[in-house]
């Protein structure tokens, strides 16, 4: 099995898990801190965004539309192949040159492809893991037919919500085959912090230790997991869906006790995915409760 340069997460400490009284991942050294550069060239702002949405329609033929890297990574390409069948749209999406989600800031851990539609519901598609060659491939479903395609980088695959870091949209091609929405899908997206995107900057491999394909797929659903219980406390799911967030912490603990009594890879990852994925899921109901009594008030 191939071994894999862990780099990605060493800067996951500002997370402060330890005073949350969790504990990060095993094997992880933090690299040495990043030398001062000179101001960057790009600065995201964006807190909302529009892009074309396509209604594919019920058709017997599939069709392929483009997904182009924004500015945010430019020379990332792609296209997706859309199947749209009654009850259910089919997506076989491939991109390339997708390279290390955590160049936009230690958080960032993976990338999720969304469908929008054109009154701005984000629908979360699945999490697109790139190989060592920077390429990605998923096959998933919706029950969307009118939708737009993004590309974000995340802190961990189940958000609800994309963040303000789109990286990649859809475009239509010439020989796209579906009805583009006169009206374009105007979408609000999440902001984790303000970052500045360094075209130079690269993943900091400064005695970071070598792990096999397997120990780096668990240690990264640890730290998806990790970033995602952080997120939910400071969104106040500790205190307004305390039930559901402390599942998570459970979960957490349970698939970090894993990975200290070097149990099965696979057991490692699912149960860190289903912490994170619960945590989001005390993020999502710590929001509504506490929207609720505002709403009241109107």
């Amino acid at each position: 099995m191939r071994a894999v340069m862990l780099c990605l997460f060493a800067a996951c400490g500002m997370l402060s898990a330890q005073t949350q009284g969790l504990t990060a991942p095993a094997t992880i050294q933090p690299p040495p801190p990043a030398p001062s550069r000179s101001e960057p060239i790009y600065r995201v702002t964006v807190i909302s965004r529009t892009t074309k949405a396509i209604n594919y329609g019920h058709r017997t033929d599939p069709t392929k539309v483009g997904i182009k890297g924004t500015v945010l990574l430019p020379e990332a390409q792609g296209e997706a192949r859309v199947t749209s069948r009654r009850g259910a749209t089919q997506i076989d999406a491939k991109v390339n040159r997708l390279e290390a989600p955590t160049r936009f800031g230690p958080e960032y851990l993976t990338y999720v492809l969304w469908a929008i539609t054109p009154e701005g519901r984000a629908m979360n598609l699945g999490e697109l893991v790139a190989d060592p060659s920077n390429k990605a491939h998923v096959k998933v479903a919706t029950d969307l037919q009118a939708f737009a395609l993004i590309i974000t980088a995340e802190p961990y695959y189940s958000v609800l919500q994309p963040s303000d870091v789109v990286v990649m949209e859809n475009f239509v091609r010439p020989e796209t085959v579906g009805k583009v929405q006169e009206v374009d899908a105007k979408y609000e997206l999440m902001p984790r912090k303000q970052f500045t995107y360094d075209p130079t900057a690269r993943p900091v491999a400064s005695n970071s230790p070598q792990l096999s394909m397997e120990d780096y797929e668990s240690v990264l659903a640890l730290y998806q997991a990790l970033n995602a219980l952080q997120i939910a406390k400071a969104a106040g799911a500790d205190r307004y869906a305390a039930d559901t967030y402390q599942k998570a912490v459970v979960l957490y603990k349970q698939a970090s006790d894993y990975q200290v009594k070097k149990l099965a890879g696979r057991q490692i990852v699912m149960t860190a995915r289903e912490a994170a994925q619960t945590a989001e899921d005390a993020r999502a109901i710590s929001a509504k409760r506490q929207q609720a009594p505002a709403a009241q008030a109107q």
